[in-house]
């Protein structure tokens, strides 16, 4: 069962899908990913590792405003 008071953590995939609905990618690693293997696939015009990191800020700073009390 999901705890309905934990805050959510903006992945990596979270992030690429706000920039781009239609992108094809992929990644390793645990907890989110490891942007240094991000791979784009059939055709999916890159998105720069700054934007992606920079919208994950912008996504987690909106989802922690959530729960300030």
């Amino acid at each position: 069962m999901t705890n309905p008071y934990a805050v959510k953590i903006i992945s990596l995939s979270d992030a690429i899908m706000s920039l781009n609905a239609d992108a094809k990618y992929r990644y390793e690693g645990a907890d989110g990913g490891d942007i240094s293997t991000l791979q784009w696939l059939d055709g999916t015009t890159a998105i720069s590792n700054a934007d992606i990191l920079a919208e994950q800020q912008r996504l987690q700073s909106i989802e922690d405003s959530k729960w300030v009390t």
